[in-house]
């Protein structure tokens, strides 16, 4: 689960002119170039790895990931009913107990296609991109004995979308040793995740399906590079086939450990940004990369908090 591991090997064939283990034997700016397509290779295995996977779908009200008190909860679940009168929190809370369960059985199978309608774009490319490679078969030995219990934790009937969100209680599911190394104090192998599930009041036929014309200026479906439409600048909700997971934000140790990490390093020598993939640098914190070096956040389009 060594998230971040990829990018020591990336430092170490960028600095010393070869990967680790092999002596130097080409020029230094050629080496640059081989760690950034290294980089490029392994970015969709660090994205499935990272502790904040996906977003919610644009044109989603603000809060979905944040924490909802039992009335709003309650509230939301009205709303739902209120235009979907068979919707029923219980089964919905086992539809996300199951789709857990196949994402961590697809690690063992090497096969992500069962899942195409059931994660959002960019959660379901980085992860049939990993197992389609082969890079997810060590960390798959891992994850594919992982197993859940999910909690509904907050019911949004928005305005383009019905969202849900549920705390996952995960268990590794192999016996885990508090003293090896590189193991977080502590770590016992248990963790939660935030899993968000979202349907579009208007569903489509596909995982993910613009609309044909912007719902708020009309005009034909033409998208920005910000997602926004090009006409009018608002976000132009997707179309979902019904529900999918579309956001992931896990609070494994681990992967915020490696993470830690990476950005004390930056700071400490941010002449290293340099040797970072735009990838891999996409998976760090926003606010952290533009305190780093801003014109970088920038021209990656990594907005900070504040």
């Amino acid at each position: 689960m060594g998230l971040f591991k990829a990018w020591k090997e990336l430092k170490a064939i960028s600095a010393s002119g070869a990967p680790t283990g092999q002596a130097p034997h080409q020029p230094h700016g050629m080496m640059m170039g081989f760690a950034a397509a290294m980089g490029k290779m392994v970015a969709p295995l660090l994205a499935v790895q990272a502790p904040e996977r996906g977003d919610p779908l644009p044109g989603t009200e603000p809060g979905v990931l944040g924490d909802q008190d039992p009335a709003a909860t309650q509230a939301g679940i009205a709303g739902v009913r209120a235009r979907d009168s068979a919707f029923d929190p219980q089964l919905l809370t086992t539809f996300a107990d199951q789709v857990f369960a196949a994402v961590c059985s697809v690690w063992g199978t090497g096969d992500a296609s069962a899942m195409r309608p059931l994660l959002a774009d960019a959660l379901w490319d980085p992860l049939a991109a990993t197992l389609a490679s082969g890079l997810g078969s060590g960390p798959g030995t891992l994850y594919s004995h992982q197993t859940g219990n999910a909690t509904m934790a907050g019911v949004w009937a928005g305005t383009f979308y019905d969202s849900a969100r549920f705390t996952i209680a995960v268990d590794l599911g192999v016996p885990i040793d508090p003293q090896q190394k590189g193991m977080p104090p502590g770590f016992t192998g248990k963790w939660t995740e935030d899993w968000l599930f979202q349907r579009s009041v208007q569903p489509g036929g596909d995982p993910m399906k613009l609309p044909e014309a912007c719902p708020s200026c009309g005009a034909p479906t033409a998208v920005g590079a910000d997602g926004l439409c090009a006409h009018c600048r608002q976000p132009i909700p997707v179309l979902t086939a019904g529900w999918l997971v579309s956001a992931v934000r896990s609070h494994n140790p681990v992967l915020e450990m490696y993470r830690a990490q990476m950005v004390s390093q930056l700071r400490a020598n941010p002449e290293e940004l340099a040797m970072v993939p735009d990838e891999l640098l996409r998976l760090l914190p926003a606010d952290d990369v533009a305190s780093i070096d801003p014109r970088r956040a920038a021209a990656l389009g990594l907005r900070p908090s504040s």
